[in-house]
């Protein structure tokens, strides 16, 4: 490719497509490249064969499932639509403040919790029980859009089937509609750099090798940073690895499931502070519970047929910089004594709750813990600086690998946020180029 870009960005999920747009609308010239292709059918158990990485199989060296995404809008397009602010205690120690980033953000994803006809009667239910237990649950905030949600649909975390929902791929269009360009598809293999900075990458489509040159390059793959970023001699990366880990308990409440309940549309972090965790309402869909039954051995097949029948909580949890990521896509991380510890205490009162609601405590049915938001792979102040930058000059990282430790919480917020302050870091650094990209 004989065009020269402002921005290479590598990866199309929250933080990719958000330095993208914020780029390309800043007059930048953007090339997007992403790993995977562009899935069309929304709402669908075929969505997670579609955008997963091996369908969702994917799964640590101790055994325990973790999702990565491998399409056009990343996991952003199966995410609950649950929005939380990016946490001051965990990137104001590092002189990070992304107050005006995350409220510039609320704005334009009309980030706001859902009126009660799209909470649902059961989530309602739940929140009034979690108040009869001495519990603190409210609505939380969402970035879904009241006038194109439906009510009893639930099916945020299969990608939403009527656009409501926001995910990365609007961001992505919205760069394109400004100038960027998107090739989907294509691999990214290593880092092109001359007298220690990057000027662009050696990538593959379709199986043909290609050159692509460009005055910075930001890596948004997630994990897939890692393996570009030791091929450039950084060493670090990969020492560290979250997951956010969590579990799903379900039970059966006699006259109501969760099943076409919006999920997480109600809940906790009150504990967040104090015990690193939260809890919220939310089940698997019918395709995701039968595949992490499958995981679970033959003993917890039968369950399925019950499925229609349960009502759903979830605690997730910040978990210990104890995994690492190793060659190719291989990965540890195993679940710690902390890890369990916070699990346990969430567990807890999942089943408080639930007692509450009068469900049969006979049925109650704990799954194994699932690791949903891959990150802290390489994290600000150990392999990116404060600005997002690797060692190597023009070289940046920005998706949840650079949180500098776990979340616990829902991380589409605090990626957009990242985003916009890269871009803007981008933007006062290269003056834009004479041409754009075009759209693909």
């Amino acid at each position: 490719m004989t065009d020269q870009y402002d921005v290479i960005v590598v990866g199309t999920g929250t933080g990719g497509a958000t330095v993208a747009r914020e780029a390309a609308r800043r007059g930048l010239k953007v090339l997007m490249l992403e790993r995977g292709g562009r899935f069309p059918w929304m709402g669908s158990p075929l969505t997670l064969g579609g955008v997963l990485e091996r369908c969702g199989l994917t799964r640590s060296r101790e055994k325990h499932p973790v999702v990565f995404g491998d399409n056009y809008g990343g996991l952003s397009t199966l995410s609950a639509g649950c929005a939380a602010p990016p946490p001051p205690e965990i990137f104001g120690p590092l002189g990070i403040d992304l107050s005006a980033e995350a409220a510039e953000a609320k704005a334009e994803m009309h980030i706001q919790p859902l009126p009660d006809a799209l909470v649902g009667e059961v989530n309602l239910r739940l929140m009034d029980a979690a108040g009869e237990a001495g519990l603190s649950w409210e609505k939380l905030p969402q970035f879904i859009d009241p006038a194109r949600c439906r009510p009893d649909c639930g099916r945020c975390m299969l990608g939403c089937p009527t656009g409501a929902k926001w995910n990365a791929r609007v961001f992505g269009d919205e760069a394109i509609a400004s100038g960027a360009r998107l090739l989907i598809r294509t691999r990214v293999e290593r880092v092109i750099t001359e007298n220690g900075a990057a000027v662009g990458v050696a990538a593959r489509r379709h199986g043909s090798p290609l050159a692509i040159y460009g005055r910075s390059v930001v890596l948004a793959a997630g994990a897939g940073n890692v393996a570009i970023l030791r091929r450039a001699g950084i060493a670090e990366a990969g020492r560290s690895f979250c997951c956010d880990w969590l579990q799903f308990m379900g039970a059966v409440i006699p006259g109501q499931n969760t099943v076409r309940a919006n999920p997480m549309s109600v809940g906790s972090t009150a504990l967040y502070g104090t015990q690193g965790l939260v809890v919220m309402p939310v089940f698997p869909s019918w395709a995701q519970f039968s595949v992490l039954l499958g995981m679970m051995g033959f003993p917890a097949l039968p369950r399925l047929a019950g499925y229609w029948k349960y009502s759903g909580c979830m605690v997730k949890i910040r978990d210990e910089k104890a995994g690492t990521i190793g060659p190719g896509r291989r990965f540890s991380k195993p679940v710690t004594a902390t890890d369990r510890r916070r699990l346990a205490a969430g567990i807890d009162i999942i089943k408080a709750v639930f007692r509450k609601a009068g469900a049969d405590m006979g049925s109650l049915f704990v799954m194994d813990p699932i690791g949903a938001h891959p990150s802290v792979a390489c994290p600000i102040g150990e392999v990116v600086d404060v600005n997002l930058e690797t060692p190597i000059g023009g070289l940046y990282c920005c998706d949840a690998s650079v949180f500098p430790e776990s979340l616990g919480l829902p991380t589409v917020w605090t990626i957009v946020s990242l985003g916009k302050r890269l871009a803007r870091h981008l933007a006062g650094k290269l003056a834009p180029s004479t041409g754009r990209g075009r759209a693909a």
